[in-house]
């Protein structure tokens, strides 16, 4: 694991814990950000995509676990989604502007764990194959027909699944909470 991919999995950490953590509005660049950041990031990471032996099946897998774990990152015991009728900015310059009604997320202690331990636990695993246990890792990756390659992408695929499906999650939780509410969607 390079230090590129360390420096990955700590701005996506701070993006997501910075945008998320707290009482805040669900607007359109919460949902755009992750989608720009793909974007930006795909090009300089996936510098290969192995397809020899088990390495799309590991990709794949590290694609699905972020998924699930980006689905659970916004589940009801770790995040609440409302409506706010008079919401308002919390920036100093801006407190004088009208409310506006908005629906709103709050998030806590339990979804910063979640994001943390999992960015610990990769960010240990890289520390471990490189430091603790490069040899048994590199033999259990040529019993397994796995490259390097395969693994370092497999981390990157499951840091952007979750932080895709984190966003496609609180888009479908707000949208839910409009349609339970009786407000139509803005854009319907």
């Amino acid at each position: 694991m390079t230090a590129n991919i360390v420096i990955l999995q700590l701005v996506i950490l701070t993006v997501v814990l910075e945008s998320d953590l707290g009482r805040r509005k669900i607007g359109w660049f919460r949902f755009a950000r992750p989608v720009i950041a793909v974007a930006a990031i795909v090009p300089f990471f996936f510098t290969t995509v192995p397809t020899g032996g088990n390495d799309l099946i590991l990709q794949g897998a590290g694609a699905l676990t972020g998924a699930l774990l980006g689905a659970f990152s916004v589940c009801p015991l770790l995040m609440s989604v409302g409506h706010d009728p008079a919401w308002r900015r919390r920036h100093f310059r801006t407190a004088t502007t009208p409310a506006k009604p908005a629906v709103v997320s709050h998030a806590g202690a339990g979804y910063a764990a979640v994001w943390i331990a999992v960015t610990l636990a990769r960010l240990g695993f890289a520390y471990g194959s490189e430091h603790i246990f490069p040899a048994a890792l590199g033999r259990f990756l040529v019993d397994q027909q796995l490259s390097a390659d395969a693994l370092a992408n497999a981390f990157i695929l499951l840091a952007i699944a979750m932080d895709l499906v984190r966003s496609l999650g609180l888009w479908a939780r707000a949208r839910t909470h409009l349609v339970q509410a009786g407000i139509a969607p803005a854009h319907a």
